[in-house]
């Protein structure tokens, strides 16, 4: 399995993305990242994952809610997989970013 990964989003102007994808040694893998608001943190953000079926979203993998941080992180996930995340914030969309791993 190669350590790279492609990704595929656009960040809005002036916003910033950091995101870690990192193959484990059973070649699973975790996506770890952080959300901003190009000012700071953005605590208390819903994180969804969902898996993808061919170019569709799929069913609900997991959810988390950021840190105070901004941090949040999904894993173990499958090797080769699509992944799509929808980031929230007070039920408004924030970010959705299509990821694979």
């Amino acid at each position: 399995m190669s350590a790279f990964a492609k990704f595929y989003f656009r960040p809005a102007k002036g916003e910033k993305i950091h995101t870690v994808v990192t193959p484990q040694a059973d070649e699973s893998c975790g996506i770890c990242g952080k959300v901003t608001d190009g000012q700071g943190n953005t605590e208390g953000a819903l994180v969804l994952l969902f898996e993808t079926r061919g170019q569709e979203t799929g069913k609900l993998a997991a959810s988390v809610v950021t840190d105070e941080d901004g941090e949040f992180a999904f894993g173990p996930l499958a090797a080769g997989e699509l992944y799509v995340i929808k980031i929230y914030k007070d039920s408004m969309k924030l970010r959705e970013l299509e990821i694979s791993v």
